[in-house]
């Protein structure tokens, strides 16, 4: 028994340039442009979080507050390597 391909068919050039073709937008020529409307630091939800979002926030505080606690680590370890250096230096020179 032959095996099946599990591509799609070639489609038709006709076909192929209608799938490409943009949508034109028609625009009534007094319109003015819409803009974004701006927001202040407030937040648009309202009522309690659900649990899910709670934890999701939960995992991502953790994440940040590691991901500082590596970036102290590795900041502590340069300045000490650093005074190392330095003192090492030092003592090298005539």
């Amino acid at each position: 028994m032959a095996r099946r391909s599990r591509t799609r068919g070639r489609t038709r050039p006709a076909q192929l340039a209608a799938q490409r073709a943009a949508p034109t937008i028609v625009r009534h020529p007094t319109a003015r442009p819409t803009r974004a409307p701006v927001r202040g630091g407030t937040a648009r939800a309202t009522g309690a979080p659900s649990a899910a979002l709670e934890r999701a926030a939960a995992w991502e505080r953790g994440y940040v507050v590691k991901d500082f606690r590596r970036i102290g680590i590795v900041v502590a370890i340069m300045f000490v390597l650093l005074a190392l250096s330095d003192v090492a230096v030092q003592l090298l020179r005539p």
